[in-house]
């Protein structure tokens, strides 16, 4: 990672019962303090052109507006108080939507700032300009009319980075994985996508946010965004946004150094024939591939070795443990399972821990806890369900970046929902998983995965690329994990006068 920066991880799109979601703020609070470095709360605030539903549904939406206009003193005091510099970060913000000209997100740099209705995106930004704020569209790439992004009235003013990826789905394109279906808006528009507006020349960064309904910020797979900043502080988070050095990820915390002629990821430059790309990539997982895109084509492609080396134990390696699965809905056995459990390392030290945490069931009182009481042990408190996972999935998860050596062990001590003790060689989690249940079936699971060594997760390459002579010209990098994480770095563009 270049020197001068420090990647904070966040998410400044999310929602509770403050608008039409569900939780209080204090608890979406406490639950992006467990695993984020900064957050933004943006509850819903309006809708101009929204049109009669059937049934009347429309009231759905009418009422979380005015809940939010009713508690919004709350809400201002509760983010104002939970700022902490070089501790964990708040902003206040709200979410304005349109079906003409797309949803828009309105970030502030200061507390305690006031709501505003706008009937149409000029209003908005106006506003916006006048505050000093931000302002983002949001799952792009739905079709237009239907609240899918209208870049007829983009401007880079108040609008430097664009959400491309949440729990709507991908938005870079309209071929890409993870496409919008989990809403009624209907699939991806072509011209509506993040490629086609850079494309026509357009100017903007890379984010992406849960926008989670369930108050749970930095929901796992339903989108999060990195920043590179210089400190841990609200002016230096809001100054990495609009240098546009930022990029987004759907879940898994991938780390991304990204740079043309050395400017990071996010620059305007002048180049002349020809810039030199260069990149380092750690991810949570091992790497599928990673690919330089130049123009909408991808020009450049590297993958990580597939086998296990023999000194895989001399640099530090990642491990996932998973815990959840459990009765499905047909079995009419949904339940919520409550797990605690301890991990205890015997010649291994514990560098890191990434939480990897779903946002379902919804429970106001529950909290996922993780203390790393020394390198050698790691408490966790935490919960799942089948019960409104997203995308179906109710597992969670922790990667843990160890230190080990070849006689080093794991003892997991499991408290809750049953006593039970297992001890995990690091030897053998190097050639296969190790799998366990609380009870016969249908009764939850857990699981240690197979050991992921530094050099199938790792990546750092450069390659050299010619320059248009005739037009502008942009280059981000896409990385893509085999699990199916992903990560997009904001774009460097060349010639953009």
């Amino acid at each position: 990672m270049d020197g001068r920066y420090r990647i904070l991880f966040g998410d400044i799109h999310n929602h509770n019962g403050h608008g039409y979601g569900v939780g209080s703020i204090e608890r979406s609070i406490e639950v992006a303090r467990t695993h984020l470095d900064f957050f933004a709360f943006t509850g819903h605030m309006q809708w101009h052109d929204m049109q009669p539903m059937e049934g009347g549904r429309e009231q759905h939406w009418l009422k979380g507006f005015a809940r939010l206009r009713e508690t919004w003193p709350r809400v201002q005091g509760a983010i104002a108080d939970a700022n902490r510099d070089g501790e964990f970060n708040a902003f206040l913000g709200f979410e304005w939507h349109s079906s003409e000209y797309g949803d828009q997100c309105v970030i502030f740099p200061q507390d305690h700032r006031p709501l505003h209705e706008a009937p149409d995106v000029p209003a908005l930004r106006r506003f916006c300009v006048a505050e000093d704020a931000l302002m983002i569209p949001h799952h792009l790439a739905y079709p237009s009319g239907m609240r899918g992004v209208n870049w007829g009235v983009f401007c880079e003013r108040c609008t430097p980075v664009v959400e491309i990826y949440s729990e709507h789905g991908n938005s870079e394109d309209d071929r890409g994985p993870l496409p919008m279906f989990s809403h009624s808006m209907g699939g991806r528009q072509t011209s509506n996508t993040a490629r086609a507006a850079l494309a026509e020349g357009l100017r903007f960064g890379f984010v992406a946010s849960s926008d989670t309904h369930s108050g749970f910020p930095g929901a796992y797979g339903e989108g999060l965004m990195a920043a590179l900043c210089t400190d841990q502080t609200r002016p230096a988070i809001l100054e990495a946004i609009r240098a546009r050095r930022t990029y987004a990820l759907t879940g898994d915390r991938i780390e991304v150094d990204f740079s043309v002629d050395g400017a990071p990821m996010g620059s305007s430059i002048e180049a002349g024939r020809e810039v030199e790309v260069s990149y380092r990539v750690r991810g949570r997982d091992e790497l599928d591939v990673v690919e330089v895109i130049q123009d909408g084509a991808v020009v450049h492609r590297s993958f990580a070795p597939e086998a296990t080396p023999p000194d895989a134990l001399d640099a530090p390696i990642q491990l996932r443990f998973e815990w959840g699965w459990g009765p499905w809905g047909a079995l009419a056995l949904q339940r919520i399972c409550d797990w605690r459990f301890d991990i205890v390392a015997d010649g291994a030290e514990i560098l890191r821990v990434f939480p990897c945490l779903q946002s379902g069931p919804y429970d106001e009182d529950r909290r996922h806890r993780f203390a790393l009481r020394d390198p050698r042990q790691l408490s966790v408190t935490s919960y799942t369900s089948r019960r409104e996972a997203y995308r179906e999935n109710p597992n969670q998860s922790v990667v843990l970046e160890m230190q080990a050596n070849s006689d080093a062990a794991l003892t997991l001590r499991l408290e809750a929902p049953v006593a039970q003790e297992s001890t995990s060689r690091i030897a053998d989690l190097l050639r296969e998983s190790h799998n366990m249940r609380t009870g016969p079936f249908p009764k939850e699971s857990h699981q240690w995965h197979r050991i992921v060594p530094r050099s199938a997760s790792s990546l750092e390459d450069r390659c050299r690329l010619a320059v248009p002579t005739d037009r502008r010209s942009h280059v981000y990098l896409r990385v893509r994990q085999k699990n199916g994480h992903m990560a997009w770095a904001s774009p460097v563009f060349l010639n953009h006068r």
